[in-house]
């Protein structure tokens, strides 16, 4: 009797020895899952506070932003402009905004942080050919001077160029230029004849 209560025992006590290693190897991998999960959780929050970062840098203004900020600053309106041309290229490294526009003999030109839109530099010209006075002795008037250049670009329009009188060796001429499908293309016209002098294109990206 004594030896079947002593085996009994001690099969109890094992058993219970070995409930106690289930139990810690079960917490055990517990604990591994949850340090995995843990570490998952971190690695995706972190990718996503990435992920904001590259988006908040890339951010800026559009075309639209910074030729209201020119013509703000000018205090014009849209309406009391001519030929009004937005440029956007890379200055020092910079990506800028150039807004270049007219009202009557007067020219403005801008370049504009293309990431705040804070205005880095702006001039004014004050083009004394510019206008009817100038047209008078022309034999080709400014619209016609236009539609030659148009003709040239395919599908540019009027809100697509600028030009304006000038004198070149003591020949009055017509310059401008048209900015169309992200292509620049500067030009002179003869105003007697109407013949084009000079023609360049260039991408609105090249410095």
């Amino acid at each position: 009797m004594k030896v079947k209560i002593i085996i009994t025992a001690f099969l109890m006590a094992t058993m219970a020895v070995m409930a106690g290693c289930d139990g810690q190897k079960t917490e055990s991998v517990s604990d591994s899952a949850q340090s995995s999960v843990n570490t998952s959780d971190t690695s995706i929050i972190e990718q996503s506070d990435s992920l904001a970062d590259t988006q908040s840098a890339s951010t800026g203004i559009s075309e639209e932003s910074a030729k209201k900020t020119a013509l703000a600053d000018a205090k014009v309106s849209e309406t009391d402009v001519d030929n009004i041309r937005v440029k956007q290229s890379i200055d020092d490294g910079v990506s800028i905004y150039e807004v270049d526009f007219y009202v009557d003999n007067k020219e403005y030109e801008y370049e504009i942080s293309a990431q705040d839109g804070s205005i880095l530099s702006k001039d004014t010209d004050i083009d004394n050919d510019f206008g009817s006075a100038a047209q008078s002795n022309a034999g080709v008037s400014l619209d016609d001077a236009k539609k030659t250049a148009l003709s040239k670009v395919k599908g540019a329009t009027e809100k697509d160029i600028r030009i304006h009188s000038d004198y070149d060796d003591g020949r009055q001429t017509y310059e401008g230029s048209i900015v169309y499908n992200e292509m620049e293309y500067d030009f002179e016209i003869d105003s007697e004849t109407g013949k084009i002098l000079s023609w360049e294109s260039e991408s609105v990206y090249d410095d």
